[in-house]
C-alpha cells in the first residue's frame, strides 16, 4: 500500500507527541491485518503502532466504531427451532443424531455424525 494513503494525520501545531489516527487510517491498517496469511503484530510493526492499538482498533471495526464494517464480516444468521418429532411422526431416540434444516420450502435432514466440512457447503449452498 502507498505511504500517501497510509499515513497518520499530524497535529496542526506539531508540539503534541501524541499521534492521532483519522478513521480512515484505521480501518486501512485494520483492513490489511484481517487479510488472509497477515500478522496483527507484524503489520503494527510496519506501521509503527503497539500491536494492542492495533486489537484495540481491530474491535472498534468489527463493532462499527470505525464506520460501516464490509457485508462479508457480519455474520448470517439462520432461525433454529428445536423439536423431539420429525414431520414425518418419526421419533428420534437418545441414540440417533439428526439434523433437520428447513430453509423456505427445502427441508434437509441430516442423520449421523455430519462433517463439519459438509455441513458448512450445505448452509452456503442455501444461503446463495
Amino acid at each position: 500500500m502507498s505511504d500517501s494513503v497510509l499515513s497518520p494525520s499530524v497535529p496542526a501545531t506539531g508540539k503534541s507527541t501524541r499521534r492521532r489516527y483519522t478513521l480512515d487510517y484505521k480501518r486501512q491498517v485494520v483492513e490489511q491485518s484481517l487479510q488472509p496469511g497477515a500478522s496483527a503484530a507484524g503489520v503494527a510493526r510496519e506501521h509503527n503502532i503497539n500491536a494492542n492499538l492495533l486489537h484495540t482498533w481491530r474491535w472498534h471495526y468489527r463493532s462499527g466504531l470505525l464506520g460501516t464494517t464490509p457485508v462479508n464480516e457480519q455474520p448470517a444468521l439462520l432461525p433454529v427451532q428445536l423439536t423431539s418429532a420429525m414431520a414425518d411422526d418419526t421419533v428420534a431416540t437418545s441414540a440417533e443424531r439428526l439434523l433437520s434444516i428447513r430453509c423456505g420450502e427445502l427441508h434437509i435432514t441430516l442423520q449421523g455424525e455430519v462433517d463439519p466440512a459438509t455441513l458448512k457447503t450445505v448452509l452456503a449452498s442455501l444461503l446463495a
